[in-house]
């Protein structure tokens, strides 16, 4: 079953506003993307503008110490991607309403959820029309062949030791093989978000 929190402003009739769809990761939930949408949308004086959000939270709940996730740690590659599969699959099948369909549809995503997102992207190639991969996971998709004209923005820190460098390279290659990335790194960041990558952001949906 699929959770989520939204907050659904009426649209233009005459532009594509942007819809985000946001996914968290490992060990947190909803409200991680909502905080980061919010920071992007306090960039450069934008506080009055209320964005157009669904944030989901993940499919399987960690017990005793709180928060979710959308996958088994430890898990094999099937086992990863048939879990997204299914969220995708949900996901995808909730936006193709009329209700949506005058929307620019963004993914956006952080580590589990960033590779969500990418999953998404590969299965389902011309349904979003952007997507915010913050440090994703990337361990098993080596031999993947993304044909899809989403624009990606791509972004890891240099100190990131959850992402190991080869998956990150990984994602990059593939991610540029379809010719529609944008990528950045931060200097001295970890597995985080900061200020710069909050105003990377804000442009890339900009523009």
């Amino acid at each position: 079953m699929l959770r989520f929190v939204s907050q659904i402003n009426a649209g233009s009739a005459c532009t594509r506003d942007p819809l985000f769809v946001m996914f968290h990761g490992y060990g947190n939930d909803e409200s991680e993307m909502i905080r980061i949408l919010e920071a992007v949308y306090r960039q450069d004086g934008h506080t009055d503008q209320r964005p157009s959000y669904l944030s989901f939270r993940g499919t399987y709940d960690r017990p005793y110490v709180g928060g979710s996730y959308w996958y088994p740690d430890g898990c094999g590659v099937k086992e990863r991607r048939r879990a997204c599969s299914e969220v995708g699959d949900g996901v995808v099948s909730l936006l193709d309403a009329a209700a949506f369909g005058n929307r620019r549809r963004i993914l956006v995503g952080f580590s589990q959820g960033g590779y969500l997102s990418y999953r998404m992207i590969v299965e389902h190639p011309s349904f979003f029309d952007s997507a915010i991969l913050l440090s994703p996971s990337f361990k098993g998709e080596t031999d993947t062949v993304l044909a899809s004209g989403t624009r990606c923005l791509l972004a890891y820190g240099t100190e990131d030791r959850t992402i190991p460098p080869d998956d990150q390279r990984i994602a990059r290659r593939v991610l540029q093989s379809a010719g529609h990335l944008e990528y950045h790194e931060y200097d001295g960041m970890g597995h985080a978000i900061c200020d710069q990558e909050i105003n990377d952001i804000r442009m890339f949906v900009d523009r």
